[in-house]
This record gives structure tokens, C-alpha cells and sequence, in this order.
């Protein structure tokens, strides 16, 4: 009998669990036909749709041109973005799926509805990460913070990928803790989805690999690039050199921030010297914290990756706030820190206000900035306020989290 109620329990929680899924997509489906067609997606779909339908490369002219046609209603002007496939062939693989369904609307909300799943996923192995067990009230409020904070909100509309490569970092330091070596290597190279944000940290681990003769974890990233660059070449030998050539166009078009481009639009001469010193500045206090941790194995090494990303915007490197989302990471270790030595039942309402708090501020900034009708005052705070804010508090807590007791936290040899 209990063995049978158990099945039926079993049968439910799919049947609930796809009904869910259901109404995400058409929720989903309903937000993108309100919205104008959102080129970061359109191009990388519509460019490997091209190709299973046609056979014809996601890079040349038909393509393109079907990409101009759908976002402006005609061919591109010369001064107009001509909407060039800017991803590598490793990457774009990874739109194969969407590119089965036919209409943009459905498979868009189809990849907002994975995003969805992947920062509830992105919140799940945080808390893991940092040993966090919240209460059952806390829980639910963590998993909507991470899809409706204000940096969430921008990931989903975008149609940006970070929300997969915050997944695959969180995933990583998982993995690297537990000592699964070869799954680390894995999900450290599907972390170069946004490579504005996470290049320096696979750098990094390409050191620390080295210095600590950690080989499976080399071992497992090699092993996923020579399958992913295995099949593109199969599939498309002639990829590398346009691809360049879109890199090339997407940043002449792009409206991607940097901090030395932000401290030039306010002082074109001191702006551009201050955004470059202070690269160097940042550059350099890496290269001691990388340093510290190749003599530790403990949790300074999950420290320091999280320092790597938060710097990261700080230090010249073009990119969006929508990839912001992977800093979510740092963000839940310092909550921990910040509230973890309390008891817990004020521990969980400490955290919960903290997140509350952090959630209402963000979203009163923007609404006050858009309010005022000040777009690009808007871009450049949200662009700059997290890492500045980020970056001294994971100082702070330093200390804290790098000799914390905790041996779930301790990284397997």
C-alpha cells in the first residue's frame, strides 16, 4: 500500500511539475510578443535555424540577411548594425534545441523559461556551496530573489546566456570542493559563455591547476573542448574566420559598457587615465591574491573566484549588467558571513531583511532613474554599483570566510 500511495505521490508531483513548466512558457510566451524582438537572442536562433532548415551558414550573407529582415523590417542600412553572428561555433550549438521550434516568440520563451530554471538551479547550488541550509520561509524568498532582483530581471529580458554560465560556475566550485575533478574541468570551460566575466578565473585555474598538479581537472576541460571543437568543424569546418569578422562588427555595434568607458564620458582626458590606473591597480591585487591561494586549498580558493568576478567589470573589460547574475555567487557568501554567527531562527529573518532590502533598493534606484528619464545614468550605476559594492565587503569578510571551520567548505585533495 505504501508502496502504491508512493507511486501516485510520484505521478502527482511530474503531473504538478509539468503543469508548472506549462504555464512558465506561456507566461514567457506572453511577455516576448509585448516586447520588440530582442537581436542578442534573434541573431544566434535565426542563425542556427538557417542552418538545420538550409544547410546554409549561420555566418554568411542568408542568414544575416534573414536576422535585418525580422529586426528591421527590411535589409540593414550601411550605418545600421548588419546583425553579424558574433558566437563561436562551440557556443552556438547550443541554440540547436530552440532552433526547432519555428516561431521566434515560443522558442524565446522557451530560453527564458531555462533561464528561469537555471537561476532557481544557480540559487540551489550557492546555497549548497556556502553550506546554507535556509528555512522552509527563507527558501521560497532566496529562490524568487534570484530571478526578480534587479540584475535577474535584466539576465531574462536581454536574452542573455550568463544565467547558464553562473550555473556552470556555481556548478564548478561545487565540484572542485567535493573533488570531482573531471566535472570540474567541464563546467569551468562551459563558464566561457561570458568570457568578460569569468576569462580571468579560468586563467587563474589553469595556474593553480599547474602549481598543484591537479591534472583530471585539465584533464576534463580538454576533454570538453575537444568534443565541442569536434563537432563544429564537423559540422561546419569554415566557422573561425567569420566568426572574427562578426566578434569584430558585434563590438563596433554593441552597446556593452566598460569602467574606462564610463570614466571617459565624464572626463575624456583624467576619466580614460583614472579607468586604466585603476585596471592596472586591480590587475595587480589579483595577481597577489592569486599567489595567496596557490598556498591554500581551503575555502580561499572559492574566495578568490569570487573576488576574480567581482573585480572583473572594474577593470576595463567590455560587458552587460545582464551578466551580472553570476555575481549572485559572492553575493550569498557575503549574506552568509554577514548573518551566519547568529542564532538561527534571527539568523534567517536577519538574511531575510538583508535580501529584501538589497531587492527594494535596487529596484527603487532603477524606477527612480527611469522615472527621471535618465537611460544612460541608469546603465552606468547599475554597471558600476554592484562590483564597487561587492569588491571592499568581500574584503571585510576575508578573514571570516577564508578560516571558517565549516568542513563541508574544505576542498577534497
Amino acid at each position: 500500500m505504501s508502496r502504491y500511495l508512493a507511486n501516485i505521490f510520484i505521478v502527482i508531483s511530474v503531473v504538478v511539475a509539468l503543469a508548472i513548466l506549462g504555464g512558465l512558457v506561456w507566461v514567457n510566451t506572453l511577455y516576448v510578443r509585448s516586447q520588440p524582438v530582442d537581436k542578442n537572442f534573434l541573431v544566434p536562433w535565426l542563425g542556427a535555424r538557417t542552418f538545420l532548415q538550409y544547410g546554409e551558414s549561420p555566418y554568411d550573407t542568408p542568414a544575416t540577411q534573414r536576422a535585418q529582415i525580422v529586426y528591421y523590417g527590411r535589409v540593414a542600412s550601411a550605418e545600421q548594425d548588419p546583425l553579424l553572428l558574433w558566437l563561436p561555433f562551440p557556443v552556438e550549438l547550443f541554440y540547436f534545441p530552440f532552433a526547432l521550434f519555428p516561431d521566434y516568440s515560443l522558442a524565446r520563451a522557451a530560453w527564458m523559461t531555462c533561464l528561469e530554471i537555471a537561476l532557481i538551479a544557480l540559487a540551489f547550488l550557492s546555497l549548497r556551496l556556502i553550506g546554507w541550509r535556509p528555512s522552509r520561509t527563507l527558501l521560497p524568498l532566496v529562490l524568487l530573489f534570484s530571478i526578480f532582483w534587479v540584475y535577474g530581471a535584466i539576465s531574462l529580458a536581454s536574452g542573455s546566456g550568463a544565467g547558464f554560465a553562473a550555473v556552470a560556475m556555481a556548478g564548478f566550485l561545487l565540484a572542485f570542493r567535493d573533488g570531482h575533478d573531471e566535472l570540474a574541468g567541464a563546467l569551468l570551460l562551459l563558464t566561457g559563455v561570458v568570457p568578460s566575466l569569468t576569462g580571468l578565473v579560468l586563467f587563474f585555474f589553469l595556474w593553480w591547476v599547474i602549481f598543484k598538479r591537479r591534472w583530471r581537472i585539465l584533464g576534463g576541460l580538454l576533454m570538453g573542448l575537444v568534443l565541442l571543437l569536434a563537432l563544429s568543424f564537423l559540422f561546419l569546418p569554415s566557422w573561425f574566420v567569420p566568426f572574427l569578422r562578426g566578434l569584430i562588427s558585434h563590438f563596433s555595434h554593441d552597446s556593452a559598457l566598460s569602467s574606462v568607458r564610463i570614466f571617459t564620458s565624464w572626463s575624456p582626458v583624467v576619466g580614460l587615465r583614472l579607468g586604466w590606473v585603476l585596471a592596472g591597480l586591480l590587475l595587480l591585487l589579483l595577481f597577489v591574491e592569486w599567489g595567496a591561494a596557490m598556498r591554500d586549498e581551503s575555502r580561499h580558493v572559492v574566495w578568490t573566484v569570487c573576488l576574480t568576478v567581482a573585480v572583473m567589470p572594474l577593470m576595463g573589460v567590455l560587458t552587460t549588467s545582464a551578466n551580472y547574475v553570476i555575481l549572485f555567487i559572492p553575493l550569498m557568501i557575503l549574506l552568509d558571513i554577514l548573518v551566519g554567527h547568529r542564532p538561527a531562527p534571527k539568523r534567517w529573518g536577519s538574511a531575510g531583511f538583508l535580501l529584501i532590502g538589497l531587492f527594494i533598493g535596487l529596484w527603487a534606484l532603477t524606477i527612480v532613474l527611469v522615472v527621471v528619464h535618465a537611460p544612460a545614468a541608469l546603465s552606468q550605476t547599475l554597471f558600476l554599483l554592484l562590483p564597487i559594492l561587492l569588491v571592499p565587503s568581500l574584503y571585510w569578510v576575508r578573514w571570516r570566510f577564508t578560516r571558517s571551520p565549516k568542513p563541508e567548505l574544505e576542498i577534497s585533495p
